[in-house]
């Protein structure tokens, strides 16, 4: 089953964690693709989000596949991973991109169905497209993107 978010380009993690925790309860190891981009922004007013993100995380790490960070950028510390209760031995992180876009790699990551979630930073209207929303729907992945002007600004007590 699809969570769609009607005319929407993108979610953020509260909205998609709040739209399937009643999912969730009923099948923990399933995820709920959306039809769209999910974005993260880490910032001391939106602390929040990167709580939701960890919860949806969690959610994804319980299933046989893999977790993928797109670049070194976008990895969370392996500590607050662990701590969050997510598997580390289903994280992977693509260092070497070979020149290809990280949408590019995204797409082709979440379309071939190995992953969970995958996870680049970047702008969220640059990963609003239909290869992108097709792929992660197809593969029933997440589709996450940190927003590179929040990322600094977390404050992790």
């Amino acid at each position: 089953m699809t969570t769609h978010f009607d005319n929407s380009q993108s979610v953020t993690a509260s909205q998609l964690y709040k739209s399937t925790c009643a999912a969730y309860s009923h099948s923990p190891s399933a995820v709920q693709p959306v039809n769209c981009p999910i974005e993260v922004c880490f910032s001391d007013e939106a602390q929040a989000q990167l709580a939701y993100f960890l919860r949806l995380l969690k959610q994804a790490s319980q299933q046989s596949r893999w977790i993928m960070f797109i670049g070194e950028e976008a990895m969370i510390d392996k500590q607050l991973l662990k701590g969050a209760g997510i598997d580390i031995n289903k994280v992977l992180l693509l260092k070497n991109k070979k020149g290809l876009s990280d949408e590019v790699l995204m797409e082709k990551a979440l379309s071939c169905g190995n992953c969970s979630a995958v996870i680049a930073t970047g702008n969220i209207a640059t990963f609003q497209r239909d290869d992108i929303r097709y792929a992660a729907e197809t593969g029933a992945s997440y589709a996450f993107v940190i927003n590179r002007e929040f990322k600094n600004k977390v404050t992790l007590h």
